[in-house]
């Protein structure tokens, strides 16, 4: 199964939201917004991600899920 590198970050935020913010306005437009921004995001090799949540200025939410890029070549010859 493949899976894009972005999905588990996207699919922890969604759980956040709808365990804690689905009072706030626009709640899952806030995630298709995120999701849309990872999807045209730039990784590297060995990139450590960080991924915050969007009300954690409004509401003094410490969320957050962290991951790290790596990517493995295959020679296909």
């Amino acid at each position: 199964m493949n899976t894009i590198w972005y999905e588990p970050f996207i699919h922890a935020l969604r759980i956040h939201i709808e365990a804690n913010h689905m009072n706030e306005r626009g709640a899952l437009d806030e995630l298709r917004m995120t999701e849309e921004e990872y999807a045209y995001m730039e990784v590297g090799d060995d990139e450590k991600i960080v991924l915050g949540c969007p009300w954690s200025q409004h509401c003094e939410c410490d969320w957050k899920v962290e991951g790290h890029i790596v990517i493995k070549l295959r020679n296909f010859v």
